[in-house]
């Protein structure tokens, strides 16, 4: 990487003879070549940095740019009041790196770019050919099902209380973004089911 004063005397190098051209500190053509060198080596330095802006894990400087190209913030994180620039850019990298598969491994996979530990099961009606210890569920699990998101994760839990209104939920739990994010992942006729344990 060139520095100004590197570019300042390549410019001085490259003017034309004559007395006319003689670089005099203070004088007008010293400052307009000083302000072009000063602007070559800040381009310079851009460049050093653009494999590191041609990575959402690295970039901040075309950060907003990656951000208008995927639609972020989602309607997700929009709900959060004022979501931070790395919620912003961990929902970006869940989005650039999820191939909408519809596999276990898949959501397994969104729930660790978000930085959870998660299993995924799912289930089936029971039948006469199931075993004994088997959950009964009845034949609307197999075409409206539900899959159960179990995550790893230390979820602050909050009770119910008298300052509350009555329309509130008795207890109050769990991730909000990673759920409306897998929420939006999920096909239409499956209700996710969020379970969470402690990490």
């Amino acid at each position: 990487m060139y520095s100004v004063n590197d570019y300042d005397q390549a410019l001085s190098r490259l003017l034309p003879r004559g007395p006319i051209w003689q670089r005099t500190p203070g004088s007008m053509l010293d400052s307009i070549l000083h302000a072009i060198a000063a602007e070559f080596a800040r381009a310079d330095a851009q460049a050093d940095h653009v494999i590191e802006e041609s990575d959402p894990r690295t970039s901040f400087n075309l950060l907003e740019n990656w951000f208008t190209d995927w639609g972020i913030p989602s309607p997700c994180l929009a709900a959060l009041a004022d979501p931070t620039l790395e919620e912003k850019r961990r929902e970006l990298i869940t989005k650039i790196t999820s191939s909408r598969s519809l596999t276990a491994r898949f959501f397994m996979n969104v729930a660790e770019s978000l930085g959870y530990e998660a299993t995924i099961e799912t289930f089936e009606a029971f039948t006469v050919k199931d075993r004994v210890n088997k959950g009964l569920y009845g034949l609307e699990w197999n075409t409206a099902y539900a899959m159960a998101i179990k995550v790893k994760a230390n979820s602050a839990q909050k009770l119910f209380n008298v300052t509350w209104t009555a329309d509130q939920p008795l207890a109050v739990w769990g991730d909000r973004l990673f759920e409306c994010l897998m929420r939006e992942l999920v096909p239409a006729h499956v209700t996710p089911i969020f379970e969470y344990e402690g990490a």
